[in-house]
């Protein structure tokens, strides 16, 4: 039998690391309390749950060895909290799903729209036990809509992800939505009346557009007017297209000045729309102690240059709730957001009268909730909380 002493947690350490290659699970781990502040405690608590049961999953994969508790700490996370001290007792609160629990909501429930990255996924490798509550969810003939804010690919690229991650075929790219999705058929519901659309955005955005038939320009690396008119002449003498009648932004690793001045200047037309496909600060990554901007850092820099405000199609704004209801005829009563983030998943949800679970497996964690509480934000207060998608899963089903 072995053991493993674990330390304190620390903000670089990943909820999933597993044992290396040429390690053992070991048989129980001891938990240094003594050395520990509370809040350390809990998340170390969350950590060697969450790592158990990614190792239980690599292990056995279809769940046949694994019996899941009825009852996770996290009703003790959110309970004993030392942050909770601080709070107001009436204040909004959330409550924690085990197997049982989920049950009993998912009764009143017809349709639930899942974010993907942190969710169903972590980049590339499938979140441990997602598919066997999506095969638990189409059993019992719920609707199931995969929704992230993601526009680098298009739907149909992500509809290939999720069958290459073992997902049941029901979900492929006519239950997925992203913001490129929405930005084309925005587009493509004002009428350009042969226009062009500006574009700052990846491959995804491109091949939702061209299935719309509607043209674009701008994309990707080019030569830049800085290179070819000299560092000062080209803000003299830059060039623009004519007969643009839309500028949309997202996500693209080429985005310089040189398409930040283009923008802001084909946006001085009032008549040009200013789409963007999200607001997202960061985007998740392989390595936690290195930032990678989203679209919302280019979004920022081209409003504050223009001095217009777009209109965002990603979570947690209403257009992408707006083709969702018009696609999938919802009831948005009996419909939940789950997602891993509470400033866009939870609030699209909480805006849009759905019901919200937060899993713990991706951004955000218990503490975000108690902030989220201790602010009064109740737009960003999930209605449920759960380690993970695999953690509402009975035993057998």
């Amino acid at each position: 039998m072995s053991y493993m002493k674990a330390p304190a947690p620390s903000k670089s350490t990943s909820l999933f690391s597993t044992p290396g290659p040429k390690c053992s699970m070991p048989n129980f781990v001891v938990l240094n309390f003594d050395v520990m502040s509370t809040s350390d405690q809990v998340q170390l608590v969350e950590q060697c749950f969450l790592t158990f049961y990614t190792y239980m999953h690599t292990k056995s994969p279809n769940n046949a060895e694994m019996k899941f508790p009825t009852v996770f700490d996290t009703r003790r996370m959110l309970d004993d909290h030392p942050l909770k001290s601080g709070l107001d007792p009436n204040c909004r609160t959330t409550s924690p799903l085990c197997p049982d629990s989920f049950a009993k909501v998912m009764k009143s429930i017809d349709t639930f729209i899942f974010d993907a990255d942190g969710v169903l996924w972590l980049g590339e490798g499938v979140m441990p036990g997602s598919p066997r509550l999506i095969e638990y969810l189409i059993k019992h003939d719920k609707q199931i809509i995969v929704l992230t804010n993601n526009a680098t690919k298009s739907r149909a690229v992500y509809a290939k992800k999720l069958s290459k991650l073992g997902y049941n075929a029901k979900l492929n790219k006519n239950t997925l939505v992203n913001p490129a999705a929405v930005v084309a058929d925005t587009l493509h519901r004002a009428g350009l009346n042969g226009k062009k659309v500006y574009l700052i955005g990846e491959q995804g955005l491109r091949e939702e557009m061209d299935e719309l038939g509607i043209e674009y320009f701008g994309h990707g690396a080019e030569k830049s007017d800085v290179d070819s008119l000299g560092a000062g002449a080209f803000m003299y003498d830059i060039k623009l297209e004519d007969d643009v009648g839309a500028v949309v932004v997202g996500y693209e690793k080429y985005f310089d000045y040189c398409k930040l001045m283009k923008a802001a200047n084909y946006l001085r037309e009032d008549g040009v729309l200013f789409i963007a496909t999200n607001e997202d600060e960061t985007c998740p990554g392989p390595n936690p102690d290195v930032v990678i901007p989203d679209a919302g850092p280019i979004v920022a820099a081209i409003k504050c240059a223009s001095g217009r405000d777009p209109l965002t199609v990603g979570k947690p704004c209403t257009p992408a709730f707006n083709y969702i209801k018009r696609k999938f005829n919802i009831n948005p009563a009996r419909t939940m957001m789950i997602g891993d983030r509470t400033n866009t998943d939870v609030k699209f949800g909480r805006d849009h009268g759905l019901k919200t679970m937060l899993v713990l497996s991706g951004c955000h964690q218990i503490e975000d909730i108690i902030e989220n509480q201790m602010n009064e934000r109740d737009d960003m207060i999930p209605d449920y909380v759960a380690p993970c998608l695999g953690a509402l899963v009975p035993e057998r089903f």
